[in-house]
């Protein structure tokens, strides 16, 4: 039996009505959800000055409306909001030139939403070393020591330094020297030795030694008071025109009589403010060697040792940095190892000296100490007259330029002789050192020197001149070469005691 099948109407029914409940379904969920959702925010623009400008009204509004059965309103017809054209700010294209704004500049802090940059660091230049050939001396502990030694070869015109025709004689002089000072915070050592012999190869009777030397130290009790002291000592040789020999002797030419010096002085400087007191005393021996006389006979020198005590007492009150002025007094006395001389005459004697003065501390330009004063010296014997004098004194360096130092001198003592007759003698002396540096290694140098003696009980005086050049040339920090010319003339009222010299050097100094 063969089957109908049912018409397409019948087949497409059921499906019909499946798509119609399940659009009914959907449209009332949705408007469920129309209901609860709350109205959006109406779109709004920026307009040119920051506000808010709405643009047309939501379609959630007029949704509302209808559905609470009140007919959707129209809005009133706006007219749209115009931004205002984009203006370029003023003066943007003259960025760093005149009439514009500042550059860029990389100096000032960047802004806070800019990451800084680190500052790339600069190349130090390194100090210059205004000294680069002196010593740099041996460290040992807090001191440092600088050594030197030194070797000259020349020639000298009148070795002994004698009246009438001389013979000249090439000669050489071996120094070795060695200077220290402390580093310390408080208290303070320093000190320098040099000591040498001179030998000529044609006058052996004209050798001689020569030394001398200071040692300084101070010691700070408090921040005002401090205790000092200076152990010092010279040798050296006499020539002719020597204050300590008689006046008019001829020296025989087999030897050059010594004479040696060697002291202390101890004491201590109280500040109060500006005001310094100190009081020092101090002591001192003189030996004299003996000196053969060209007829052959001793002269009795060492008969003329002596010992000398002395106190000095100072005040200075600094006014200002640069400048401190003072007054000192000295007393001093004499004591010969014999009571009467070989002459017959008793040379024990007693001294005193007031100066005043200043101590210039103008740094670069101009430093040292000058004072003028007055001294006397009375003598137990009352045949030897009294000696006194003006006293000018003064030591200063001035330096004229960087390169250019000028250093003046001058100096006045009270000094005994043993002239049959005579107390002593007022020395004086002047000097002037001129020193130039050329280069960095080279320094040259010129002096001139003017020195007098007057004799108190004898119509007597004499004068020495002396002048010179010398060069100095670094080839490193340790080794100098060194040239140097002096000419010294002396002239005596007395006869048969003038005499002229010449003296030539070349050497090289080793220092560290």
């Amino acid at each position: 039996m063969r089957l109908r099948s049912p018409p397409p109407r019948r087949v497409l029914q059921p499906a019909g009505a499946a798509v119609a409940i399940a659009v009914s379904f959907l449209a009332a969920s949705a408007h469920g959800q129309d209901a609860a959702r709350p109205s959006p925010a109406p779109l709004e623009l920026r307009d040119g000055d920051g506000g808010l400008t709405p643009v047309s009204p939501s379609l959630a509004d007029a949704a509302a409306d209808t559905d609470n059965g009140q007919p959707a309103k129209k809005p009133a017809p706006r007219k749209p909001a115009r931004l205002p054209g984009l203006q370029p700010y003023p003066k943007s294209q003259r960025a760093g030139l005149p009439g514009g704004p500042p550059a860029f500049d990389p100096a000032a802090p960047p802004p806070p939403t800019v990451a800084a940059l680190p500052p790339i660091p600069a190349k130090l230049r390194p100090t210059a070393d205004e000294k680069p050939f002196d010593p740099v001396g041996v460290r040992l502990g807090d001191m440092t020591l600088l050594p030197t030694i030194e070797g000259d070869v020349g020639y000298a015109s009148n070795p002994s330094q004698l009246a009438g025709p001389s013979k000249g004689s090439a000669y050489e002089s071996t120094q070795a020297g060695l200077s220290f000072q402390s580093d310390w915070a408080r208290d303070e050592l320093k000190g320098s030795l040099t000591g040498g012999y001179a030998d000529y190869f044609n006058s052996h009777q004209s050798d001689a030694p020569n030394a001398s030397g200071t040692i300084d130290g101070r010691l700070d009790v408090t921040r005002d008071l401090s205790l000092d002291g200076e152990a010092r000592l010279n040798i050296a040789a006499q020539t002719a025109g020597s204050v300590t020999l008689p006046t008019g002797i001829v020296l025989a030419g087999n030897a050059r009589p010594l004479i040696e010096t060697y002291g202390a002085t101890l004491g201590g400087a109280q500040r109060f403010g500006d005001l310094t007191l100190s009081l020092h005393g101090a002591l001192d021996r003189t030996d004299f060697q003996n000196a053969t006389l060209a007829d052959g006979s001793l002269e009795d020198l060492a008969s003329d040792d002596f010992t000398a005590w002395g106190l000095r007492a100072r005040a200075a009150y600094q006014i200002s940095p640069v400048i401190a002025p003072f007054v000192e007094t000295v007393i001093d006395t004499r004591r010969y190892d014999s009571l009467i001389d070989f002459t017959g005459f008793e040379r024990n004697s007693n001294g005193a000296l007031a100066r005043a003065g200043a101590t210039l501390a103008l740094s670069g330009q101009l430093t040292g100490e000058a004072s003028l004063g007055y001294g006397e010296r009375q003598y137990k014997d009352a045949r030897l007259p009294e000696l006194n004098a003006p006293l000018i004194d003064a030591s200063l360096i001035w330096t004229a330029t960087p390169l250019t130092t000028i250093t003046l001198k001058t100096n006045t003592t009270l000094a005994d002789t043993t002239n049959a007759g005579d107390s002593g003698a007022v020395s004086r002396s002047y000097t002037v050192d001129v020193s130039h540096a050329l280069l960095r290694n080279l320094t040259i140098g010129a002096n001139a020197g003017f020195a007098t003696d007057v004799y108190a009980g004898a119509p007597l005086h004499d004068s020495t001149t002396s002048y010179g050049l010398r060069a100095d040339y670094n080839v490193t920090r340790d080794i100098v070469l060194r040239a140097s010319a002096t000419h010294a003339q002396f002239t005596s009222s007395a006869a048969n005691s003038n005499y002229i010299a010449n003296v030539f050097l070349l050497g090289l100094r080793l220092q560290r």
